[in-house]
């Protein structure tokens, strides 16, 4: 395995703790869901991200099983604009209760 340099661990570091804050805030809406606006939102107050742009985030929390989109015509890049309604699935609510495990993200 590869040794990180430090910029590089601090990077994935960040996006681990980005991913499971959006595991852990769907997972306080209602129904496991929140509008893609809200979660930004709360990002960017929170001063975890500095842009609302959350795709690369949601991207990879969709490819893991994490996530859906309640419209079908969303996708990661386009769910901000569309103010998508994001949905934890199985897997996800799993990730959460700590039933499953992913070392990308730090639930």
């Amino acid at each position: 395995m590869a040794i990180l340099d430090e910029m590089t661990e601090q990077e994935v570091s960040k996006n681990k703790s980005v991913r499971g804050y959006i595991i852990r805030y769907l997972g306080s809406g209602p129904r496991n869901s929140l509008l893609t606006r809200q979660i930004a939102n709360a990002m960017v107050g929170a001063d975890l991200i500095l842009s609302p742009d959350i795709s690369k985030y949601l991207e990879y929390l969709l490819d893991g099983g994490y996530i859906v989109f309640t419209d079908r015509t969303v996708n990661a890049y386009t769910a901000y604009r569309k103010d998508a309604v994001i949905k934890l699935t199985k897997r996800g609510v799993d990730l959460l209760e700590g039933t499953i495990d992913d070392p990308g993200i730090d639930v």
